[in-house]
Formats: C-alpha cells, sequence, structure tokens
C-alpha cells in the first residue's frame, strides 16, 4: 500500500485528518522536501503520529525503492503542498501501479489553489515558470519567454522561485527579471507579489516592481488584462 500524502502549503497545521489518520497506521513514513520551501516541523507529525519519519533525497524518491517497498509494506510519502502537483510523483503512483500496488492520494492546499487569495481569477492563467538561480554555463531566458507568451494571448503568468539557498527571495527573483526584461514590461506594468502564503503573516502586494523588493520568498504574478473584478481585488493590495 501506498500513500502520497500532502502536507499542505504552509506547516504541519494543513495536514487532514485523513492524511493523519493514514500515516498512524504506515510501516513506514519517507518525506521529500526538495520540490518546496515548507515550514513545517516533522517533529511534530512524528509525535501526533508515533512514527519515525525519513527525509529523501530526489534520487532516492525518483528510484524503485518505494514502490517496492509498498508491495510488503504500508509505506506513505509526504509532500510539501499537495502531492500531485510536482510531476515526478505522479510517475511514482505509475510505477506502483505497474507493481500492482495498491495507491492512496490524499490531497492538500497548493499555490495554485492559495493564487486565488491574490484576487486574480484561476481560470486566466497561462503556463507557470520557476525562476532558477544562474550558475556557470547556465541563466535560462525561458521564464521571460512564458511571460511574454502568456501575456500575448491575454493570460497571467505565475512565476515560482528556486527552493536551493533557503529559497529565492522576491527582491532576487525581480532583479533577475529585470536582467532578462527586454521589453521593460517591469517598468510599464504593476505586478503582484504574495510572501508566506497561507500563514497567519501572509503579505500580499501590487504595484511595480521597483516598490515591491520583499526579502523573503513567495511568488510574482505578472498580470495580463484584469477584468473589472480583478481591478477592485488589486486595491486591496496597493
Amino acid at each position: 500500500m501506498l500513500y502520497l500524502i500532502g502536507l499542505g502549503i504552509w506547516d504541519e497545521t494543513d495536514l487532514t485528518l485523513r492524511a493523519i489518520e493514514a500515516l498512524k497506521t504506515c510501516d513506514k513514513i519517507y518525506c521529500e522536501l526538495y520540490t518546496a520551501n515548507w515550514k513545517g516541523s516533522l517533529k511534530a507529525i512524528e509525535k501526533i503520529t508515533g512514527k519515525k519519519i525519513q527525509i529523501l533525497e530526489r534520487e532516492i524518491v525518483e528510484s524503485d525503492l518505494i514502490p517496492a517497498e509498498a508491495r510488503k509494506k504500508r509505506i506513505a510519502l509526504l509532500v510539501p503542498g499537495d502531492p500531485l502537483v510536482a510531476t515526478t510523483h505522479f510517475q511514482l503512483v505509475q510505477d506502483a501501479k505497474k507493481k500492482r500496488v495498491k495507491t492512496t492520494i490524499i490531497h492538500s492546499s497548493s499555490i495554485y489553489t492559495v493564487v486565488a487569495e491574490t484576487g486574480f481569477s484561476i481560470y486566466k492563467f497561462g503556463r507557470t515558470t520557476t525562476l532558477a538561480y544562474p550558475e556557470k554555463g547556465y541563466d535560462p531566458q525561458s521564464p521571460y519567454e512564458i511571460i511574454l507568451l502568456n501575456r500575448k494571448i491575454g493570460l497571467h503568468t505565475l512565476v515560482l522561485l528556486d527552493t536551493k539557498n533557503n529559497g529565492m527571495t522576491i527582491s532576487e527573483a525581480l532583479e533577475l527579471l529585470e536582467k532578462m526584461d527586454k521589453e521593460e514590461i517591469l517598468a510599464k506594468t504593476k505586478i503582484a507579489v504574495a510572501a508566506n502564503m497561507g500563514s497567519g503573516r501572509q503579505t500580499i502586494r501590487y504595484g511595480y516592481a521597483k516598490d515591491l523588493k520583499i526579502k523573503d520568498t513567495g511568488i510574482i504574478i505578472i498580470p495580463s488584462i484584469l477584468n473589472y473584478n480583478e481591478e477592485e481585488a488589486m486595491k486591496l493590495w496597493q
């Protein structure tokens, strides 16, 4: 038996009651923390469930270990946010099913749902992109190209930030985008940024990039054309 369980957007209090009850029945509980900067406490979950939790690196999660163990034992993999937002985890489900392992998905909150709290219509978002830290020989410009494409067809862009080094800050991300911004979108267009979403201290701001250099991790939204409801919503964050 294999459980894929979402940890939710912020901390251990986002776990559902269904998830907690499932974890109590498991022989082993694994967790990956490389797909998002989750702020919770695994120790707290261990105390609630009475089970030890082992953190796995990407190469182990993507190996045959979990499906193989789940053939004989009840195994859970805890995943930040919703367990199927990262495509690698659906591959895990496929691998388990090929081995005739029963799988259960227990969903939780995700940035793709929480983003609606900004007031942007979730139906008007195009392709999501992720800003990565540049490295020697690696300086991807594709995030900017995706922003241009989305704007061309009237869709907003959700920009996720690199999770390495405890997470890229909004300030760092905007500086990277400004270097790519040949069409000066950030100078001419108001954008939205959001930090600590799903927590009791979340921040949402709307304005020009030069005024939104927040030194915290989060997301950036590059809008296309706003409808009336979105325009009214943005007044809350200026």
